[in-house]
């Protein structure tokens, strides 16, 4: 007989923590997932004749759930493609490209506690690489968003509508990585389908932080602007390599988000800091940083395909 029985745990402002835990127990001091006996490991027990109980390595279980995730983006923006209406197209694609964005970063976290600061910078540089192919143009982030209206390609209404879809999407993205945590591949998985806490990733001055993260996102959306070598994919390779520096180097003093939606659906809520402080830190000095990046560009931008071409003219 299997005994089943639940506890409630508070739900954070981001929707973190609304979660009713439910266990059941089929053998003294052995707690098994409700919903895990019913994913692989129940497959796995009627294709093999034993259940496992032992987990997969971490990186098993990280291309796992990078994989799904991928997949459930690209399924559903060619969802989108097929059948949403053209007026909601573009906001739907935002809303989803943000969401695996976002969810993507869950996981790196796992990446960066098992195996270091080399295999992080190698898993975001894969992942942008990938996502530059696989998002046909839709944005992840709120501050494209804020720069188009800071150029004036956007008017206010559209991009204050991209930004709020986009942030909503960073609010569902943790249920998407509820979703590939259930299937209880790896302990990491586990311990955070379960969680009842959650904490913020800034760990220094408030100051600090806002300046990191005003920092990062003025050299992010700066060097997007810019062509630094002829050769397109080398052009790519270095601005996402850029990214993946900053991210790997920030990311134990503010998560290094750059992204408002990314930082609100990881952390919003969380102990440690109020949540005037996390919008000062993660949408303030983002869209500061954003701003200011318009104005260096003004100043000084690089086009060596530009500058080539000047050159032969001359």
């Amino acid at each position: 007989m299997v005994n089943v029985f639940c506890s409630n745990v508070t739900k954070s402002l981001a929707g973190n923590l609304y979660i009713v835990e439910c266990l059941c127990q089929s053998e003294p001091n052995q707690e098994i997932s409700l919903k895990n006996r019913i994913m692989w490991r129940q497959a796995w027990s009627i294709l093999y004749g034993e259940y496992p109980e032992d987990f997969f390595p971490p990186f098993v279980g990280s291309i796992v759930y990078f994989i799904i995730v991928m997949g459930f983006g690209i399924i559903s923006r060619s969802l989108n493609k097929q059948h949403s209406p053209d007026y909601l197209k573009s906001y739907v694609a935002d809303f989803v490209s943000t969401m695996e964005m976002c969810a993507y970063f869950f996981e790196n976290n796992n990446i960066l506690k098992h195996y270091g600061g080399i295999y992080l910078f190698l898993a975001i540089v894969v992942q942008l690489l990938i996502s530059n192919r696989t998002f046909g143009g839709a944005s992840e982030n709120p501050c494209k968003a804020f720069h188009h209206l800071v150029l004036g390609q956007h008017p206010l209404l559209e991009s204050a509508t991209t930004i709020i879809v986009q942030s909503l999407a960073g609010l569902a993205s943790y249920r998407l990585a509820q979703v590939v945590w259930s299937l209880d591949t790896v302990a990491d998985h586990r311990e955070r389908f379960y969680e009842i806490d959650c904490h913020s990733d800034l760990h220094t001055t408030l100051i600090v932080g806002l300046l990191l993260e005003m920092a990062g996102t003025l050299m992010e959306t700066w060097g997007h602007s810019q062509v630094f070598f002829g050769n397109s994919f080398l052009n790519e390779l270095t601005k996402v390599c850029h990214v993946a520096i900053m991210i790997t180097f920030g990311i134990t003093w503010t998560g290094m988000f750059m992204n408002p939606a990314m930082a609100s659906g990881h952390t919003l809520g969380c102990g440690g800091v109020r949540n005037w402080e996390h919008f000062l830190v993660y949408w303030i000095g983002p869209f500061i940083g954003c701003y200011l990046a318009t104005i260096v560009d003004s100043f000084y931008h690089v086009n060596v395909k530009q500058t080539a071409k000047e050159k032969k003219m001359n």
